[in-house]
C-alpha cells in the first residue's frame, strides 16, 4: 500500500510501449506482473500492488568492455573491499564454503570468485562482460567454469548461488529464474544482496539515492521479490542487513555518476568504511 509521502510525488500512469530493441520489455511490474502502476518524473514506474519501482528506459544500458573501468571492477582496493564484505555476508549462511559448488551471477572483476576458491569452494561464474571474464580467468578461475550466459551451465548443479548487486540488472527475471531453477536441487540456497525500493534511505534521499544510477533498471520491493522467487519454487529462509566495506574510491565513483563531476580521491583511496544505503540481503532455499 502506498504511503502518503509516496502518493504526493507520484503522478497518474502514462502509456509505455516496448521498442524493438527491448523485445522482452513489458509495461507490467517485473516482480508481480501487475499492470497497475503510477509514474513519477516521466520515467519511474511504481507498482501499486507490490511497491516495486522500475525504469523501462534503462533496459537499453550497454554493458560493454568500458563498463568495468567505469565501475572500478579491476581496482585492487575495490577488490579487497568486496572480499572483506563477502566474508561478512557469508556468515549469515552458517556453513563453510569448503566442498561446496558455488555459482556467482554477475561477478564483476572476479575478486569474490578468487576468494571463495581460496576457501575451498569449487566456483563458477556467469558474467556478460568479456573483460570481466578475462580478469577472472587471469585471477586463477578455470576458463571452463566462467561463462557468458546462464544457459552455458546446463547440466551443472550448484549448492549456492550468489547475486551480489546483480539481480537488479537481470532484464527478464522470469525467464532467468526458470532456467536458474534447473541448476539447483532441493535444499540449494541463493543469496541476494540488492538495493530495495522499500528502504528508508530511498524514501529520504530520492533522486540522490546512490543506487539510482543508469545501469539499475529495477528496484524490487522485498514483498515483490519474495513473491517472484516463491512463484519459481523458492522460499525465503532469512534476511539480513548487508553492510558493505566501501573504499573512498567506490564512494567517489558513485558520486561521479550522480554529479557528472570527476572527484579526486588521492591519499584517501585506500580508506574504507562500513555502510548500507538501502540494500537488503535475502537468502532463499529451493523447495
Amino acid at each position: 500500500m502506498r504511503t502518503a509521502a509516496i502518493s504526493e510525488w507520484l503522478q497518474p500512469i502514462e502509456p509505455y510501449t516496448a521498442s524493438p530493441a527491448q523485445p522482452h520489455a513489458s509495461p507490467n511490474c517485473p516482480a508481480c506482473g501487475s499492470a497497475d502502476a503510477v509514474v513519477h518524473r516521466r520515467i519511474y514506474r511504481h507498482c501499486t500492488a507490490c511497491a516495486t519501482i522500475w525504469v523501462p528506459a534503462r533496459r537499453h544500458f550497454d554493458y560493454d568492455d568500458h563498463y568495468p573501468a567505469q565501475r572500478g571492477h579491476h581496482d585492487p582496493t575495490i577488490a579487497h573491499c568486496k572480499q572483506v564484505t563477502l566474508q561478512s555476508w557469508l556468515q549469515q549462511l552458517g556453513d563453510p564454503l569448503a566442498g561446496t559448488r558455488v555459482l556467482e551471477v554477475g561477478f564483476g572483476g572476479g575478486a569474490t570468485l578468487t576468494w571463495m576458491q581460496q576457501q575451498g569452494a569449487t566456483v563458477f561464474g556467469q558474467e556478460p562482460v568479456a573483460a570481466n571474464r578475462a580478469a577472472a580467468i587471469k585471477g586463477g578461475i578455470p576458463a571452463v567454469q566462467v561463462k557468458a550466459e546462464l544457459r552455458d551451465f546446463t547440466g551443472q548443479i550448484f549448492d549456492l548461488v550468489l547475486y551480489l548487486d546483480a539481480f537488479e540488472h537481470v532484464l527478464d527475471p522470469e525467464a532467468h529464474l526458470y532456467r536458474f531453477g534447473t541448476l539447483c536441487r532441493p535444499g540449494s540456497r541463493a543469496m541476494l544482496v540488492l538495493p530495495v525500493a522499500d528502504s528508508y534511505s530511498r524514501r529520504i534521499m530520492q533522486s540522490w539515492w546512490p543506487h539510482d544510477i543508469e545501469d539499475h533498471w529495477v528496484f524490487y520491493s522485498t514483498r515483490g521479490l519474495t513473491g517472484l522467487w516463491r512463484d519459481f519454487g523458492w522460499r525465503l529462509a532469512s534476511t539480513f542487513s548487508p553492510r558493505k566495506y566501501l573504499s573512498a574510491l567506490t564512494i567517489a565513483r558513485h558520486l561521479e555518476m550522480k554529479t557528472r563531476l570527476r572527484l579526486p580521491v588521492g591519499a584517501l583511496k585506500n580508506a574504507g568504511v562500513w555502510l548500507n544505503f538501502g540494500e537488503r540481503g535475502l537468502i532463499f532455499e529451493k523447495l
